[in-house]
């Protein structure tokens, strides 16, 4: 019986062993996958390039490679739009149905189509925009990307900036601005919040949407008030781009943990050149139920044991009470009892009276 119980647990031991190393390697492999990208790196990351229609403007890009082996590959043009309340860019190559009101690949050319990065070096990619001169004012938005021909080296672990990539990619990110009256509009979408919370802080979500010819970046703050009309949060919104006929979600944690009542909150926020405004309100509860279950309940428990050592002290007293009421009337039937019993053992007429003798002597 040993034998057999050391044997099923070297068995689950070795299942267990395998099992870590799967893990780890699944792990290690992950990794090494995330970092296949890591050597590439843009700068900048976005720019904002601002033209007038007829006119040509000239840019510049540039492709880092921090791995120790050079990268071969394509350098790209493709607009792109932001069609999700995330904000992840979508690039579209090649024909598309994208709305000509916001595309601007077609009027670029870059100095070069195809390159090699050398290890711990850069390449600069010059291009050109040439606006038509019955370009509509507004927006437009492209995307110059590299794109390798073959698998790219692990990095060396130096600091990168922050890019834009999908799959194998790494873009520089282009935000034209072609002069002229931009119409501007935006709404609020929805600013929403849980109508019930058991504690704070509470999400609070806002959703803005961009009906204009150009990008926005709301600012703004949100505030809460208690029932009382007393501020108890406040917190700015978090600044962020919303592109044409697109929108995006902020959620934003106001107040702290411990929060009791009826709350309010307002948004008040603006975007664009002319300061337009964004504003909301809501109105939410927060009360947190199972503790006051939990309190209540220790309250009930408490006031009843009272009521019960309350009650119990009562009969007590009330029975002492009774007990000597009993005793003082045994202690007076006694006192009679006793008074009796003298009386019938010295009778009146035993008792001494004074003699004639005894007077006249006097």
């Amino acid at each position: 019986m040993k034998n057999l119980l050391t044997k099923h647990t070297k068995h689950k031991f070795v299942y267990l062993v395998a099992g870590l190393v799967i893990f780890i390697a699944l792990f290690v492999s992950d990794k090494a996958s995330a970092q296949s990208i890591i050597p590439l790196v843009v700068a900048p990351a976005r720019q904002t390039i601002e033209v007038d229609p007829g006119k040509t403007t000239s840019f510049v890009v540039r492709f880092y490679n921090t791995g120790i082996e050079p990268i071969s590959g394509t350098f790209k043009v493709a607009d792109f739009i932001v069609d999700n309340n995330e904000g992840s860019p979508n690039f579209l190559e090649g024909p598309t149905t994208l709305s000509k009101r916001f595309a601007a690949a077609q009027w670029v050319t870059l100095s070069t189509e195809k390159g090699t990065i050398p290890s711990k070096d850069m390449v600069i990619i010059d291009g050109k925009i040439r606006v038509p001169a019955d370009a509509n004012p507004g927006g437009k938005y492209f995307a110059v990307f590299f794109e390798p021909t073959s698998e790219i080296p692990e990095a060396t672990g130096s600091k990168q900036e922050e890019a834009a990539s999908v799959s194998m990619r790494i873009a520089g990110l282009v935000y034209l601005k072609v002069s002229g009256p931009i119409a501007e509009g935006a709404n609020i979408v929805s600013f929403s919040a849980p109508n019930f919370s058991e504690y704070g802080p509470v999400a609070i979500t806002t959703e803005i949407k961009n009906s204009g010819d150009y990008h926005i970046t709301p600012k703004g703050q949100i505030v809460v008030k208690n029932m009382f009309g007393r501020e108890v949060a406040r917190e700015s919104l978090q600044e962020t781009n919303i592109f044409p006929d697109a929108s995006r979600v902020i959620v934003s944690k106001l107040g702290t943990k411990w929060m009791v009542g009826k709350f309010t909150a307002s948004l008040d926020a603006t975007y664009g050149e002319s300061g337009k405004v964004l504003a909301s309100a809501l109105g939410f509860w927060v009360f947190p139920w199972k503790l006051a279950v939990v309190i209540t309940l220790a309250i009930i428990i408490i006031v009843l044991i009272i009521i019960i050592i309350f009650n119990r002290f009562v009969k007590k007293e009330k029975k002492l009470e009774e007990e000597l009421s009993e005793e003082k009337e045994e202690l007076e039937k006694l006192k009679e009892s006793l008074k009796d019993k003298i009386s019938g053992i010295i009778p009146e007429s035993k008792v001494e009276t004074p003699s004639t003798e005894e007077k006249k002597t006097e």
